[in-house]
């Protein structure tokens, strides 16, 4: 854990620590949104969901001792010159994902459940063998995979090794270990798939990295069962989301892009003008060309704005006195963030 996480800091720009954890755990705040990106972490998003705040205060404090960050008054951490050093050390053997960009496509643990329960399912039937343990015992799952089984037209099993087949090639071009993990990982008639230590001897990689190879094969898989209609799309499809913002947000914003103002959608949806301002603000942090930026941030408000915050928008401070806009100044305020990174990104 004091590895992985060591990598997520930098020598330069503090990063507040809770920010890090609810990325990783997938605490979607507009807040959390915002700095994830700010510090480029984004894709990690939902990494590692079952990350538990002790673990991280543990790792934090270990990492001070060991003198590989400090923290500033403000509590944030910065990377030590042995920080960096370290991180420069660790990140030579380090498993890169390909598939993180993914990372708002599915919920990877029901994406796990559902494949590997649907392939060890198909496996058995093609020994028509009837009586074994499911690798999965939820009774919803149980009853999807089946009715998945029985409602395909054609032959299931074949298609399904087919698409698995095509499948592997994509992960081999990508990474040979990728491909290595997934297909390992499965179980079916008489396979019961190999363990972390396994894995992280055949892989040749630390048992630390092994939650980060697993997720950007569980990505994969998603992104091919999106992209590719067949037997995957079809045991997958419910649990892929049709954009990177949450469902909420995303009524929100096909209300705004139908021209409603915020106080209309407000109305409609029987929620707070400021829940509204957060869904958008949402989709202008991780779905920005969907954002109609000059009704959203009009340009005599831009004006305003930019005679008060020149330079990095990371250390510009919010106040209230000069930003425009009463109750929503804060929301015309991270707009213009976010619309002044945009246009100099």
């Amino acid at each position: 854990m004091n590895n992985f996480l060591l990598s997520f800091f930098d020598e330069r720009q503090p990063r507040r620590i809770r920010v890090i954890e609810n990325t990783l755990k997938n605490r979607r705040t507009v807040s959390t949104l915002f700095w994830a990106k700010q510090y480029g972490i984004l894709k990690w998003t939902g990494a590692t969901r079952s990350l538990e705040r002790q673990q991280v205060e543990n790792s934090i404090e270990e990492l001070v001792k060991a003198n590989l960050i400090q923290r500033d008054p403000a509590g944030q951490v910065l990377l030590t010159t042995l920080g960096v050093l370290r991180q420069e050390e660790l990140a030579s053997g380090q498993y890169q994902p390909h598939f993180f960009d993914w990372y708002w496509l599915a919920n990877t643990r029901r994406i796990e459940q559902r494949l590997l329960l649907g392939i060890q399912v198909a496996s058995e039937a093609s020994y028509h063998n009837r009586y074994y343990a499911p690798v999965v015992n939820e009774y919803h799952e149980q009853q999807i995979v089946k009715q998945w089984l029985l409602s395909w037209h054609g032959n299931v099993i074949g298609d399904l090794v087919r698409e698995l087949e095509l499948f592997g090639d994509s992960l081999e071009s990508a990474d040979e270990r990728l491909a290595n993990y997934f297909f390992y990982s499965l179980i079916g008639h008489q396979i019961t798939g190999k363990n972390d230590m396994q894995f992280s001897r055949q892989l040749e990689l630390p048992g630390y990295q092994l939650p980060i190879i697993k997720q950007d094969a569980l990505l994969a898989i998603a992104a091919f069962a999106n992209s590719y209609h067949g037997v995957l799309n079809r045991l997958l499809a419910d649990l892929l989301a049709n954009s990177p913002l949450s469902q909420s947000a995303n009524q929100t914003l096909l209300l705004y892009q139908q021209g409603m103002s915020i106080s209309q959608i407000a109305q409609k949806r029987g929620i707070k003008a400021n829940t509204v301002r957060e869904h958008l603000l949402e989709a202008a942090i991780v779905y920005p060309e969907s954002i109609d930026w000059d009704r959203a941030l009009p340009v005599s408000i831009r004006t305003q704005l930019a005679e008060r915050y020149q330079g990095k928008i990371v250390d510009w401070q919010f106040d209230p006195e000069i930003v425009p806009g009463g109750p929503a100044a804060f929301y015309y305020f991270r707009l213009y963030q976010l619309y002044e990174e945009r246009v100099n990104d």
